[in-house]
């Protein structure tokens, strides 16, 4: 299964000028067209968060007409830029999204080999994260349907400091303690993934694997000088692809930037040979395969 993830969108109203170095919008249909001509397709597209730069009504009707060329299934959750009522308002009944009373985002997708659960942490004219009570409380009861079946959680706030100490600072504030909690009872959480931070970062958060997701806008600069001031970069606007191949969770950067490819069989002493060798999982002798 291929699960592709795009974050921290930061759509705009059409025709809005370029900020900080990034064509945000261009960016989000380039960011389509890549996800669309890619082979194998992904069977899903999750995006994780900061779906616009403000939460305007404007910018939610900018963003579905980005979003209508893709191919592919896709689910949003909101970030700390979004506002909750205009996208409902704009997207409900599309993209997973469902205004059931809630006021907060509950997305589940189960229809593969892989689970895949959205913990909605975005709090209402806020910029940090939290896991409330009622949040903790419906992720745990939906972990505990199908308890054997792999699951993916995907969320905005990354659950852990970065170093980066301004987006620390917004990072998941209250609910940590609760979400530890609700993890430590379902031993089929295979990995987290998120967004907010603008760069891809790796670690481990209650035993777990957690990665976040590159931005399709500007990048954080990464910078862990305590009160270092805030800076971001222009970056190489990138997505995620994750590859569950039924024992564990592969995680793959891509540009979207389009770069020259070179086929290197011509360099091989005898491919035909070390493809032979290759295909049988076998030890490839360093005279059938060295590039100088």
């Amino acid at each position: 299964m291929l699960i592709a993830q795009i974050s921290d969108l930061h759509c705009r109203e059409v025709d809005s000028p370029r900020i900080l170095g990034n064509d945000n919008n261009f960016n989000i249909m380039r960011a389509v067209s890549r996800l669309n001509e890619f082979v194998p397709q992904p069977d899903v597209v999750i995006a994780t968060g900061d779906l616009t730069s403000a939460g305007r009504h404007e910018q939610y009707t900018a963003l579905h007409e980005l979003l209508a060329p893709l191919e592919i299934p896709v689910y949003l959750l909101p970030g700390n830029h979004d506002a909750y009522r205009p996208m409902m308002n704009v997207l409900n009944g599309q993209y997973g999204l469902v205004d059931d009373g809630h006021e907060f985002v509950r997305t589940v997708v189960n229809d593969g080999p892989l689970k895949l659960v959205g913990l909605d942490t975005s709090v209402a004219e806020h910029h940090h994260g939290a896991i409330t009570e009622d949040r903790a409380q419906w992720l745990n009861e939906t972990l505990s349907i199908e308890p054997e079946k792999p699951t993916l959680i995907f969320m905005h706030h990354p659950p852990f400091e970065t170093g980066i100490w301004w987006m620390d600072s917004i990072g998941i504030l209250e609910g940590l303690d609760l979400f530890f909690k609700v993890l430590k009872n379902h031993s089929q959480i295979i990995g987290i993934t998120a967004g907010h931070l603008h760069r891809t970062i790796h670690s481990t958060f209650a035993g777990i694997p957690v990665t976040v997701a590159p931005t399709t806008c500007y990048a954080v600069d990464l910078d862990i000088q305590v009160e270092a001031p805030p800076k971001v970069t222009e970056e190489p606007p990138a997505i995620m692809l994750h590859y569950w191949n039924a024992n564990s969770l592969v995680s793959h950067t891509v540009f979207l930037d389009v770069y020259e490819v070179h086929d290197i069989r011509e360099k091989m002493a005898d491919w035909p040979n070390r493809l032979k060798i290759m295909r049988q999982r076998q030890p490839v002798p360093k005279a059938l395969g060295m590039i100088e």
